[in-house]
């Protein structure tokens, strides 16, 4: 146990001490913020007030606009999280194919410490990571949310987001870990790193929501992890100023636009349940953990 300890502390600090790595595995979420602040935000924030104008009747526009500023600011945030559970976890699992390829696995793996093991601190270490530079941009949020007037999430709330991030973080350590298991060269890993990074804002549907989005690539889009890891934290970051926001509307309207952007995913003719996204997460998960340990044990009787 002291030996997993150890290093899961060194693969920890090795991360914290490059301060490029921090900021690289941070673009995907200051690109997004940039986006949102330029044009992305008060173009959502002028969809709803427009669809609350169209079919809402005589109402309050400056509270529907203030509401639909707190929206897509919580709609934001959880894309946020996710893209970061993302490319932080590919940032930390670098370390991994560091060691591979300047041999010092090679050195791990003549001591007494188990290969397990030795996988097992780079999960962890990503995790831990992955966790850290999540919460504090979700606090954060939260914090600039309340000074702009808005509604804080109950602590119910809080508590089920924090899980998400850590099942979204969990999955995706164990994703990178396998995907670090099949690379060969550092240069590999950085390509991948700003593709995967790329990806990842279209993935969730933050950079375009859903129905922006040609129909057979939102299809491709709900057989993968990301989006459904999205999704779950936009019900959870939105359930309440969704309420707030069409109140007195059709409910076929509220259920279009969490269709429409990605808060809910339709599959077949039905909405999917949180158990579903949830035990698709973990089925993701254990699949990329079976293919790692696979990848493993070939490579540790090619070596025989």
């Amino acid at each position: 146990m002291n030996r997993y300890i150890q290093l899961t502390k060194r693969n920890c600090r090795i991360f914290i001490r490059d301060r490029g790595a921090i900021f690289f595995s941070l673009l995907s979420m200051i690109i997004t913020l940039m986006l949102m602040g330029i044009f992305l935000g008060n173009m959502n924030v002028e969809n709803v007030t427009g669809l609350l104008k169209e079919y809402g009747g005589a109402r309050d526009l400056e509270a529907d606009k203030e509401n639909a500023k707190h929206l897509v600011e919580y709609w934001t945030l959880a894309g946020i999280l996710m893209i970061n559970a993302v490319t932080v976890t590919m940032a930390v699992m670098s370390n991994m194919v560091q060691d591979s390829c300047e041999k010092k696995s090679d050195s791990f793996y003549c001591t007494p410490v188990k290969k397990g093991i030795i996988a097992i601190s780079y999960v962890t270490s990503a995790v831990i990571l992955g966790m850290l530079l999540c919460v504090v941009p979700f606090v954060l949020a939260l914090v600039y949310i309340a000074a702009g007037g808005g509604k804080l999430l109950s602590l119910t709330v809080i508590v089920k987001l924090l899980g998400c991030m850590a099942l979204n973080v969990l999955i995706f350590s164990v994703i990178m870990y396998l995907l670090a298991s099949l690379v060969k060269s550092r240069s590999a890993w950085s390509g991948l790193g700003t593709i995967i990074g790329t990806l990842a804002g279209f993935a969730g549907a933050v950079y375009l929501s859903m129905n922006m989005l040609p129909e057979k690539v939102g299809t491709v889009l709900k057989c993968l992890p990301i989006l459904h890891g999205t999704s779950l934290m936009r019900k959870l970051c939105c359930e309440d100023i969704l309420a707030t926001t069409f109140s007195g509307l059709p409910e076929e309207l509220l259920e279009e636009y969490q269709e429409a952007m990605g808060i809910t995913v339709v599959m077949g003719d039905s909405v999917v349940s949180d158990e579903f996204q949830v035990a698709f997460l973990l089925i993701c998960g254990i699949i990329a953990l079976g293919i790692a340990a696979t990848v493993s044990m070939r490579r540790k009787a090619a070596e025989r």
